[in-house]
């Protein structure tokens, strides 16, 4: 495969203030969606539950140095893992709430930002992609992957409160906004734009009432307003994938998964996933 290289490396941070949209499992799909691309992509667990560290066996106990840890431990970088070819991994870590009370209130409240820009150079020679994944909260922890993000994707799910905590997102990055100034300058650090994507819509004979009205509006919502990317069905291949520790795209080639309707929903995936890190 040709590695691809784009000329700066891209920042997604996905985040919702809500738990069970499925940001985890975005964030794995994504990156072997960019890696069937010929991208290059680090990947940041900045979820306590750790969940995308341990999508990858390699990673699991490991030294802190490895970790996100070491990020606000503010001694030295964490160093990343390789977990699959195109593919590296700082690894999650579940201590990160006893840190919080010491992060706000020291100076590694915005350490994340220093690492960026002091590494920039060599994450722009070695990743194309960077995907950070996060709690479902908007902690100290998590504003510092939400700060250097370009983009952020907000994920809603079949929910009633689904569309309101879109509106949410959109309204706390314009509040970092107002925050995280460099003074030097007058401006902001943070640039990042909000993309929205639906997520778990059920369709044909599995759907129900709720999943068609949710598709209505979010299509209503496409048609008016650019950041609305579109919405991810729930399929029995993304669900194997799940219960397998594999990706959607690992399937793509398995025999069980080779139905028209099938093919259909790769190519629908590979669609949105290619809207998102446009």
């Amino acid at each position: 495969m040709v590695q691809r290289r784009c000329l700066v490396v891209k920042v997604i941070t996905i985040n919702v203030d809500k738990g069970g949209v499925g940001k985890t499992t975005l964030a794995f799909n994504g990156a072997y969606y960019l890696k069937t691309q010929g991208y290059r992509v680090l990947l940041i667990d900045l979820d306590p539950s750790t969940n995308l560290t341990f999508r990858f066996e390699e990673a699991i106990d490991v030294d802190v140095e490895h970790t996100v840890e070491a990020f606000f431990q503010g001694k030295v970088a964490p160093k990343p893992l390789q977990v699959d070819e195109q593919i590296d991994l700082i690894a999650g870590h579940a201590g990160l709430p006893l840190l919080q009370r010491e992060i706000e209130q020291g100076m590694q409240r915005r350490y994340l930002l220093a690492w960026y820009y002091q590494n920039l150079q060599e994450l722009e020679e070695k990743y194309d992609y960077i995907l950070i994944d996060t709690h479902n909260d908007h902690s100290v922890i998590t504003n510092n992957a939400l700060v250097i993000a370009d983009k952020v994707l907000a994920i809603a799910n079949v929910d009633a409160d689904a569309m309101g905590k879109l509106a949410l997102e959109e309204a706390h990055i314009e509040y970092l906004k107002k925050m995280e100034m460099d003074f030097a300058t007058g401006k902001s650090f943070v640039n990042a734009q909000v993309v929205k994507v639906g997520n778990k819509v059920k369709k044909g004979s599995e759907a129900r009432a709720d999943d068609r009205n949710f598709a209505l509006a979010f299509e209503q919502l496409m048609a008016k307003d650019s950041s609305f990317l579109g919405y991810f069905y729930e399929s029995g291949q993304m669900a194997k994938a799940k219960t397998e520790n594999k990706t959607i795209f690992h399937l793509e080639d398995d025999p069980r998964y080779q139905q028209r309707c099938h093919k259909i929903n790769y190519e629908q995936t590979k669609q949105l996933f290619e809207k998102i890190f446009a």
